[in-house]
């Protein structure tokens, strides 16, 4: 699921929603300034989506995932909350607190008088900002209680949670104007209680969003979704994510998982048992193990870098300066190599699904780096799975195996991605080395997680949750994107070493990519001012077909706005390298149309203005009619698409025009539509739309492609004078 309908990889024949692309840090071609207006309600959408489809409320148990690790820490958290509450009782009707408690009522009562204003809000109060304060004061007063009990009880307490600020802030990492309303962040039990600065999204334990009523629960929940994308932006170890929300005199807390968005009852802050229950939150958040916190215990954050010699990120991506040490099991050897991260390609930015992640790194020897290894790129990501073995119908990591044995014994001329080491994530949980996957993370919370039904429609438990398996690969060699070509010949010779890649390994390997997209062509160069190679990557979409058919079952999957059109349409017909083709034209057509680079970009309001913003919006049937329509004649395609090409470009042009050509002006299966019946309508009839017809004469369009792909990679280079 993804907030970006440019980049929203489909793998099922859902409709499309019209979500619009967002300013973001990302290294992503479609990254492109949108007007704030534009962005709000293509936020709101996306946040009453999850309510309404990915939201269980009211579910009891969701305390038991941050729950302490073993039996005694779970006592002793039960104590500290009834001396906790005990304290915070006594303190708000001004009794004396236990001799021997090991409190200091004067440092306790800095914090009370908000707590007891809060305690008389009711259902509602005239303005919410009240409430940060309120909030803020709880929960610094239970970090005093519990900063004095580790003190006096020499009992362990991981970590204490501050809250941050009393006012709504930006924080200091935000790559968008949102301001959030309060922050809660861990620090060690030594430092002051006391408010701490709003500070980084990466350095936040979760994000609060308070309103000032009872029925505006909903709201804040969307509020809590849109906002806490941006922790999973930048906090690249997060598996899934907390937050709180804040309604009146009402609280929630909030688990967000790939596939779930869970809520709690609510914590009514004028009654003691409420109270008492937010208590106890934050004394389990400040006494259990870290990964129930949401982190990744194999991916560690590098708090001092003295040690390593990893150089500069060489952006001002904020993102860049935290650094992690990364474990890289492979499934094959049984071995785990340890990285560090030096870069973020692609940080995962919303909520649910796959959380995506990709990574410069270099090899991590413990004491330092090596520097002699050199660079690789770790993708990181939660793909679906299925008993027993964890396995899933389209395995990247078996995929590359196979490009690599292929290609070691005879090296091709272009690059490939060569993968040095693949696996799924490992656990020690209880002495075992387990895999990390969604039932890790239920059985941690003793709760049995339960296959969703094969119905999507029906309804379901809230622990009804799709199995994910953790899965990481390590690649040579790092790219950049697409979007860093300098010009329109650099940007012809990348896609042609792509699709050089790419027929290598249909015609080799036996392997049908089915994902062309900006994101999956990456620029490599031996040097700053070096010509640039193409490298294809991602092959999460990509099946082993028949060398000799070189087809697979018809399914409806890629990336929008890319797809072809039976793809879109899932026809029943097998998909072919046609359809890579297809795709790639289409982001000829993008780059061509939105620039290709910085300078050339072209802002969303003008985008509006143009026939291919419909490549992108609308339902799946609207996309496909649209591209049929642009795509059925020459002078359809020449007069709606490349027309509104940028104009400084020369090459492109004729280069998308030539593929056009190749690919629906063949006289044997010509364009995209049947010709006009006799009311003038267009029509598709079966087995006699182009589109399935074409598959009878798949090498023969794929040579006059590759023809057309090796002569303007000759016109492009005689542009550069190579």
């Amino acid at each position: 699921l993804s907030k970006t309908g440019v980049t929203q990889k489909i793998t099922g024949g859902q409709e499309v929603m019209p979500h619009k692309s967002h300013t973001g840090k990302i290294e992503t071609v479609d990254s492109y300034k949108i007007y704030e207006k534009e962005l709000n309600e293509d936020n709101e959408e996306y946040a009453q989506l999850l309510i309404g489809s990915y939201t269980h409320r009211d579910i009891y148990r969701l305390l038991d995932f941050a729950k302490p690790a073993t039996t005694a820490g779970l006592e002793a958290a039960a104590q500290n909350v009834d001396f906790i509450s005990d304290a915070m009782e006594r303190i708000l009707t001004k009794k004396r607190l236990p001799n021997g408690s090991g409190l200091d009522r004067r440092l306790l009562l800095r914090f009370v008088n908000g707590i007891g204003e809060w305690m008389k809000v009711g259902s509602s109060l005239p303005s919410e900002k009240h409430l940060y304060g309120y909030f803020s004061d709880f929960a610094l007063f239970v970090a005093q209680c519990l900063k004095s009990v580790a003190a006096s009880n020499n009992l362990h307490i991981a970590r204490l949670v501050l809250s941050t600020e009393r006012s709504n802030k930006k924080p200091d990492d935000s790559n968008n104007t949102r301001r959030i309303d309060v922050g809660l962040t861990t620090c060690n039990v030594s430092a002051l209680v006391e408010h701490v600065s709003m500070g980084r999204y990466a350095d936040m334990l979760c994000i609060v969003e308070a309103k000032q009523e009872r029925a505006l629960d909903k709201d804040a929940l969307m509020q809590l979704y849109i906002d806490s994308d941006s922790l999973f932006l930048h906090q690249l170890n997060r598996q899934f994510l907390w937050g709180l929300t804040i309604c009146a005199d009402e609280v929630y807390a909030c688990m967000m998982l790939n596939d779930g968005l869970f809520v709690s009852p609510a914590m009514r802050i004028s009654e003691l048992a409420g109270r008492k229950m937010l208590i106890l939150w934050l004394v389990r958040w400040s006494m259990c193990p870290e990964d129930r916190l949401g982190y990744d215990p194999t991916m560690r954050r590098v708090f001092d870098q003295s040690d390593l010699d990893i150089g500069g990120s060489n952006n001002d991506d904020p993102m860049d300066d935290v650094r992690y040490t990364i474990d890289c099991y492979d499934d094959e050897s049984k071995k785990t190599v340890k990285y560090v991260t030096k870069r973020t390609i692609m940080p995962a930015d919303t909520l649910l699904g796959r959380h995506t992640r990709c990574f410069v790194a270099t090899r991590y020897t413990g004491s330092g780096t090596d520097s002699s290894a050199g660079e690789v790129a770790i993708k990181d990501l939660w793909l679906p799975a299925t008993h027993p073995s964890f396995g899933y119908q389209r395995n990247e990591i078996k995929l590359l195996r196979k490009i690599h044995d292929t290609f070691e014994q005879d090296t091709p001329d272009h690059i490939y991605p060569k993968l040095i080491v693949g696996g799924h994530v490992r656990l020690t949980q209880k002495n075992r080395s387990v895999i990390d996957t969604t039932d890790a993370i239920f059985k941690a919370a003793g709760v049995k997680r339960i296959d969703p039904p094969s119905d999507s429609d029906a309804d379901s438990a809230w622990n009804q949750q799709l199995l994910r398996a953790h899965r990481r690969t390590v690649m040579s060699p790092v790219g950049h994107s697409i979007k860093t070509v300098q010009n329109e010949a650099e940007l012809i010779i990348v896609l042609a070493e792509a699709m050089q890649c790419y027929s290598s390994i249909l015609s080799q390997c036996g392997i049908l990519h089915r994902d062309i997209s900006t994101n999956n062509i990456l620029v490599v160069r031996d040097g700053k001012d070096t010509i640039p190679r193409g490298l294809l990557i991602d092959f999460d979409l990509a099946v082993e077909v028949n060398k000799h058919k070189r087809s697979a079952r018809p399914e409806s999957l890629g990336t929008m706005p890319y797809m072809s059109i039976a793809n879109i349409l899932n026809l029943d017909t097998p998909r072919t390298a046609l359809d890579d083709w297809e795709s790639l034209l289409y982001v000829v057509c993008w780059l061509a149309t939105v620039g290709i680079s910085s300078d050339h970009r072209v802002a969303d309001a003008e985008l509006e203005n143009k026939q291919i913003k419909h490549w992108r919006i609308g339902t799946t049937k609207m996309i496909a009619d649209a591209k049929r329509n642009h795509m059925d004649s020459a002078k359809s395609f020449r007069f709606i698409i490349v027309k509104k090409f940028c104009e400084q470009y020369e090459l492109l042009p004729r280069f998308a025009i030539a593929l056009h050509n190749a690919l629906f002006g063949n006289e044997k299966c010509p364009g995209a539509y049947l010709d006009d019946d006799d009311d003038g309508n267009k029509s598709t009839d079966g087995p006699n739309d182009p589109l399935i017809k074409r598959c009878a004469y798949v090498n023969e369009i794929v040579a006059n492609l590759e023809g057309v792909l090796e002569k303007f990679k000759r016109k492009a280079q005689a542009a550069l004078k190579l």
